[in-house]
């Protein structure tokens, strides 16, 4: 489990040096920090991660860990905002995840940081962070700070931080700074001379304002004109889209013109990852060559994302295909398809339909709107805004900027895939009620295909379901949704599992169990969706019929903790 803010909670960093291009907006700040200093700080080298990935991969090594239980602390991500001055990085609206690099890990010792202490690693030591990044970004901004140790330079070639699969990955090759964002078959890079300093630098790669980028210390380094936004790697491979400092395979770099693997040799502090560009592109861009890798000169050395064909036919009871598939699937999006989306759902399935369709990137716009619109804070997992043009439905005015409204039948995938555990937590999010909307008795409102979590409506009666691997839980209540907005809340920790609406507990039980994410293998069983609800594993509450909404949703938020108590009420 990686904590998340916005999705938001994890961690990322930016660099810095000498450049050819213009500079950037953004202040690189001086070269020395300073701040007091009264930790305790310590050192584990003795793990000798770096072999054993290097034989297993890193989803297959942290996988096989998972599945024995021996997996390292990756869930531990650090955020202690100390509120250091400038240059540090610090939270704000836009930032999905900033780990500050305060753990210890299996190998490496704390040193002195840019804001509190630091993560140093020694020549083949590896730290795997908390941030396993399944969430697409349109558009996105990554940093670090990174401080080269002395035989930094004794290798022509040295890792930074990323996955494996080079869907994000940071290195450094002779005086050339790398910043590459693969997609299936597709491997994408920025590069440029730069003069890394002996103290810390500020290394940075964004994309989705017409380019990609790779900064460092504030200046660009290089660019080029680019349109896509991060894709994680989605062929249902544990750890795959892992965040890793410290080791990179050979794979998929075969585009920037490296074929081994790597290490890394010096210091890091400070990873966020932002949902906006942080640095501002020059008037006078000048850009670099085409620096892309297609499927037509590379062949990938992974194997292919997973897709569903629909066009073989599938034993709905074992998924498998009941014909040999000899013909080429077609990747593409299904927005011209204009059958209902509810419909497509209803045949194939919330976990099927969507293999092949890009998801939408939750959109958290910093409104700033007033209570009680619900606000980012840190310990925010998830903010989606819900400001994203769907495939279906319309935006109109909010709780907080616009507002999502679905007619019946009409469907919206929220974006979040909740694979996180949970120990205690809190979703919540505001729901209007079109004027047809009690025109059936059972109603969805938001939730997973297997009712992990699940809101809905049915004769007058609001629930809130909760299941787990063959046990099904849930609260309920009769409500009287008003005709306005509507803030609907489900949470669960301290022995309780609770619903509310607009601020008031309308219904509990004793519980004592967390959140649990499905893991049958399904790709998107824990895909959010707003609008459709397939008959599957509501036999608790005593539905067994397919479910869908009417109305307009706003602000749908998860957060880490319980944020309704009998005191408020």
């Amino acid at each position: 489990m990686n904590k998340k803010i916005v999705k938001f909670l994890a961690a990322v960093a930016v660099l810095s040096g000498s450049l050819f291009f213009g500079c950037s907006t953004s202040d690189s700040g001086t070269d020395s920090f300073s701040g007091e200093d009264t930790f305790v700080y310590q050192k584990n080298d003795a793990a000798r991660m770096w072999s054993r990935i290097d034989a297993l991969g890193i989803a297959g090594y942290f996988d096989s860990l998972s599945q024995t239980g021996n997996a390292p602390a990756i869930n531990v991500a650090s955020l202690v905002n100390r509120h250091c001055p400038i240059p540090a990085l610090a939270m704000d609206e836009n930032t999905r995840y900033l780990d500050e690099l305060e753990s210890l890990f299996d190998e490496g010792e704390q040193v002195k940081g840019v804001c509190g202490k630091a993560l140093k690693l020694k020549d083949g030591q590896v730290a795997p962070l908390g941030v396993n990044l399944i969430d697409s970004m349109k558009i996105g901004t990554v940093e670090f700070w990174f401080r080269p140790n002395v035989d930094f330079y004794d290798r022509n070639a040295r890792t930074l931080m990323g996955n494996d699969g080079a869907r994000i990955h940071f290195f450094y090759k002779d005086g050339e700074l790398y910043f590459q964002k693969n997609h299936h078959n597709q491997h994408f890079f920025v590069k440029g001379k730069a003069n890394l300093k002996n103290d810390w630098n500020l290394i940075a790669g964004q994309w989705g304002d017409g380019y990609m980028s790779v900064w460092l210390n504030g200046e660009m380094v290089a660019c080029w004109e680019h349109d896509k936004g991060y894709a994680p790697a989605t062929r249902g491979v544990p750890f795959e889209n892992l965040v890793v400092i410290g080791y990179k395979s050979g794979c998929c770099m075969e585009g920037a013109g490296q074929y081994t693997g790597m290490t890394t040799s010096g210091a890091f502090d400070q990873f966020r990852i932002s949902n906006i560009p942080r640095y501002k592109m020059p008037d006078n861009v000048v850009t670099e060559p085409d620096s892309s890798v297609s499927d037509a000169s590379v062949v990938d050395t992974i194997p292919v994302d997973t897709l569903v064909n629909d066009s073989v036919p599938v034993d709905t009871a074992t998924n498998d295909k009941l014909v040999a598939d000899t013909t080429e699937v077609d990747t593409t999006e299904k927005d011209s398809v204009q059958e209902p989306l509810w419909s497509l759902l209803n045949t194939q399935g919330v976990s099927r339909y969507f293999v092949d369709v890009t998801l939408p990137v939750a959109s958290s716009v910093a409104q700033k709107c007033n209570a009680p619109a619900l606000a980012m804070d840190d310990i925010t997992l998830y903010l989606d805004e819900l400001e994203t043009i769907f495939r279906e439905g319309e935006l109109v005015e909010g709780v907080c900027g616009k507002a999502l409204s679905l007619k019946s039948g009409e469907v919206a995938p929220s974006g979040i895939n909740l694979i996180d555990n949970m120990v205690t937590g809190t979703v919540e999010f505001w729901f209007r009620p079109n004027d047809d909307f009690f025109d059936v008795p059972a109603r969805t409102l938001l939730g997973n295909d297997d009712s992990r979590l699940h809101f809905f409506v049915n004769n007058g009666t609001l629930y809130f379901q909760k299941n787990h691997t063959n046990k099904h839980f849930f609260v309920s209540a009769p409500v009287n949704l008003k005709n306005d907005w509507n803030l609907v809340a489900g949470q669960w920790g301290d022995g309780e599992m609770s619903l509310w609406l607009n601020g008031e507990k309308v219904a509990s039980s004793v519980h004592s169990l967390g959140y649990e994410a499905s893991s049958r293998s399904k790709q998107y069983a824990n895909l959010l969706v707003i609008g459709y609800k397939s008959k599957c594993c509501m036999e608790g509450p005593g539905l067994s019929q397919a479910l869908t909404t009417s109305g307009a949703y706003d602000q749908l938020r998860i957060s880490n903790t319980m944020r309704y108590s009998t005191a408020r009420q």
